[in-house]
């Protein structure tokens, strides 16, 4: 099987076939509240994702952060500098597909955390229900147990980390992913 990610679209393709990413389920099984998902925030996102990357990478100019969100990326430093994280850089922000649920996704912050393999998803806009069932669809994907923890950053530098613990959280997961693929089959995305 071959597998490409189009990053520009933010597309997925297993045999050339598009699969969703687990970001696109969620939101089909009408688990995201668009409220939160404004222009404004998709921009801080992409913007934070990216520089939190350079930043693990150990490439991150500080002269290159936009002013606007270098509390957020103050935040990730602040996470990486006060904890015993090590992130796996190879696998930071790189594709990654399911090829027996069909779907991918690209995981935040792949690592070893407080002695535990373990997965990090940078949040900088408000808490919702859904990123536990979010790193649920992540965690299946490694195909090994993880950890699951939300690293909630603020605009001042601040960071709260969340860990999900909720075993039905896969469930709730598989459950969107099997509607997804039935409206998909139906023609009713």
């Amino acid at each position: 099987m071959t597998t490409e990610y189009n990053d520009e679209r933010h597309e997925y393709r297993i045999d050339g076939i598009i699969v969703p990413g687990v970001t696109t389920i969620i939101k089909a099984a009408g688990m995201y509240d668009d409220r939160f998902f404004t222009e404004e925030a998709r921009q801080r996102g992409t913007y934070v994702h990216g520089a939190a990357l350079f930043l693990v990478q150990n490439d991150l100019h500080d002269d290159s952060i936009l002013p606007a969100y270098r509390g957020y990326i103050d935040g990730v430093r602040m996470f990486l500098s006060e904890t015993d994280c090590i992130p796996d850089v190879e696998l930071c922000e790189k594709p990654q597909f399911n090829k027996i649920f069909m779907y991918g996704t690209k995981i935040d912050l792949p690592c070893l955390f407080n002695g535990h393999d373990s997965i990090i998803d940078y949040k900088s806009g408000a808490e919702t229900p859904v990123t536990g069932i979010q790193l649920a669809g992540q965690a299946q994907l490694i195909g090994k147990p993880v950890k699951r923890y939300g690293l909630h950053l603020k605009a001042d530098g601040k960071y709260k980390l969340v860990e999900y613990k909720d075993r039905n959280d896969i469930k709730i997961f598989n459950a969107a992913l099997s509607l997804y693929h039935w409206r998909q089959k139906e023609g009713l995305l």
